[in-house]
């Protein structure tokens, strides 16, 4: 027997599989709310003008392609954490590492979770991203759900995800999702972040805030403000950071990871510990989106374009949100369309069947994963209506 037959094939990722069906089909209908990118009216995930400006800028000057530290282009690092802090805290307590993307963070932090309380168990919001509890999973961490919001909510049902949470043993995490929740787009209120580092500090949980949608809810400093009030309370936390969706940069995996610590020699020891789980893994991180955030971040002109094309993008999903919850019309009084609108981000998640999704991706060529979680902005001014009428019987 060969090595390798001893293997038996693993599933394949559902979205992906979702990616693979939907190019395949040849319908000029059909319509992607799976994969979970921005697209612009015509359909293009665009390269954002400021960070082709930064792009040409960076090409002109670099003078090597040579490694970066483990912590990568520390100014990319500087930059990030002044979105997430802003002026606040003590800053001798913080680190921060570059990363393969936002999982490359989120996989940085599950690990320090596990080194930090081997014993740990990771909460997750029910429902979330699939990725959370498979990353968990990969480094040996044990995984528990907590209520979060069910599908045609509007907003999060506290009393029970507190109820939920409050069943977590001191030396746990949870993961808590920053601004435009995946896959619900139902978000924290201030009050709710306040209630949940309470719990954090009574219970002597660690709490891993992951941020991968920054500013696509209402602006950078309103959507950031509730997790800064909790950071503040908090003694310790973990941050993942994403720029794939704010600046574009899908494919160049620009991430971080930030710690937070109740003292400087602590973080000094965390941040021991996460580069040497980088140094085993991916070693060293990739420098070019890195070096471009870091670009605009630090040049006022640059950051002014990126901030108003990013404020485009918002509009664009939040109109296309509205148009969405006024054309659907459900068959039964049980959904409110209009909860569609109260939400944020690139996803609502929808209250429809499995038969009604499948239906949905074999008749009309409607593609959706099985969860009923769309991305807003697949969509298109004149593709709306149409969507929401082929969608309405189903509800």
């Amino acid at each position: 027997m060969a090595i390798f037959d001893t293997l038996t094939p693993r599933p394949a990722d559902p979205l992906l599989g979702l990616m693979a069906a939907f190019r395949e089909d040849t319908r000029d209908t059909k319509i992607d709310l799976g994969v979970g990118v921005y697209r612009n009216e015509a359909g293009v995930t665009p390269i954002m003008e400021a960070v082709r400006l930064a792009e040409l800028r960076h090409a002109e000057t670099s003078e090597t392609k040579v490694y970066e530290s483990p912590r990568g282009n520390l100014a990319f690092v500087e930059a990030v954490d002044r979105m997430v802090f802003g002026d606040q805290g003590d800053k001798s307590a913080r680190d921060g590492f570059s990363s393969p993307g936002g999982c490359g963070a989120l996989m940085l932090a599950n690990a320090l979770i596990k080194r930090t309380n081997p014993d740990a168990t990771l909460w997750i919001s029910d429902p979330s991203w699939p990725n959370h509890p498979a990353v968990a999973k990969s480094v040996g961490l044990a995984t528990a759900t907590y209520p979060y919001a069910a599908p045609g909510d509007s907003e999060v049902d506290m009393e029970r995800m507190l109820d939920g949470l409050g069943k977590a043993s001191r030396g746990d995490a949870v993961i808590i999702q920053g601004p435009c929740h995946n896959p619900t787009g139902i978000d924290l209120g201030p009050d709710d972040w306040k209630a949940v580092a309470d719990l954090c500090i009574s219970r002597g949980i660690l709490p891993l805030i992951d941020i991968a949608y920054h500013g696509l809810a209402y602006s950078l400093d309103e959507d950031i403000a509730g997790v800064r009030a909790f950071l503040d309370a908090v003694p310790d936390a973990l941050i993942s950071y994403s720029c794939s969706k704010n600046f574009g940069l899908y494919r160049d995996r620009t991430g971080c990871l930030l710690i937070k610590a109740d003292s400087a020699p602590a973080v000094a020891a965390a941040g021991t510990h996460v580069a040497e789980i980088a140094r085993t893994s991916y070693s060293m991180p990739p420098a070019h989106g890195q070096a471009l955030v870091a670009t605009i971040l630090g040049d006022a002109d640059l950051t002014a374009k990126w901030k108003a094309e990013l404020a485009e993008m918002r509009e664009r999903i939040n109109t296309l949100r509205a148009d969405l919850a006024d054309s659907l019309h459900p068959q039964t009084n049980s959904y409110d369309p209009q909860a569609v609108a109260s939400q944020r981000g690139m996803f609502s998640q929808l209250p429809l069947s499995k038969e009604a999704i499948t239906a949905l991706r074999e008749e009309h060529g409607i593609y959706m994963p099985g969860s009923g979680r769309i991305n807003i902005a697949g969509l298109d001014t004149e593709g709306v209506a149409r969507a929401a009428k082929l969608i309405s019987p189903y509800l």
